[in-house]
């Protein structure tokens, strides 16, 4: 595991839902992007601790969409970026995912923790999202390389329109 991959945090202003945060970051070795529907927002404290709900895999594109989805579509509303940035992934099973992010405001070593499936059509796996204690400093090497196409893929869908 360990490998680097980008991450995006989204304030989701959903006509049916309601306001939320969706947090998704690119699976390791798959061109999807794993999301989660985290009720009460990503926690930037240790010691505080948030529901996520695990939603379907988005393609690179959904997973860095910004603006309004129409009335009628899956996630209508609005979604605007809260945070950005890289991740490492230590531990990603489908029982405990261990993440370290590196964004401006979502930083530090993260776990999820199945709590079980929601009883419903969509059997979507729920977790407790909290940050650790734990002191993570040390940025992730990356090379010139690596950076420039982080960045780029950023840039690239700022503001896209579906």
């Amino acid at each position: 595991m360990n490998e680097i991959v980008p991450f995006v945090v989204h304030l989701h202003y959903a006509k049916k839902a309601g306001k939320h945060s969706d947090l998704r970051f690119k699976i390791p070795g798959s061109r999807n992007w794993a999301s989660f529907a985290v009720p009460k927002g990503v926690p930037l404290q240790p010691g505080i601790r948030a529901l996520a709900i695990r939603t379907h895999n988005h393609t690179e594109k959904e997973a860095l969409f910004t603006g309004d989805i129409p009335p009628g579509e899956y996630g209508a509303g609005r979604l605007e970026v809260f945070d950005q940035g890289l991740a490492k992934l230590s531990k990603y099973t489908s029982a405990h995912i261990a993440i370290i992010f590196q964004g401006k405001k979502v930083k530090g070593l993260y776990h999820l923790i199945s709590i079980g499936v929601v009883d419903n059509k969509y059997k979507q796996q729920q977790y407790m999202l909290f940050k650790s204690k734990q002191e993570i400093t040390e940025p992730f090497n990356l090379s010139d390389k690596e950076k420039k196409d982080f960045n780029q893929l950023f840039r690239k869908y700022k503001g896209i329109k579906n």
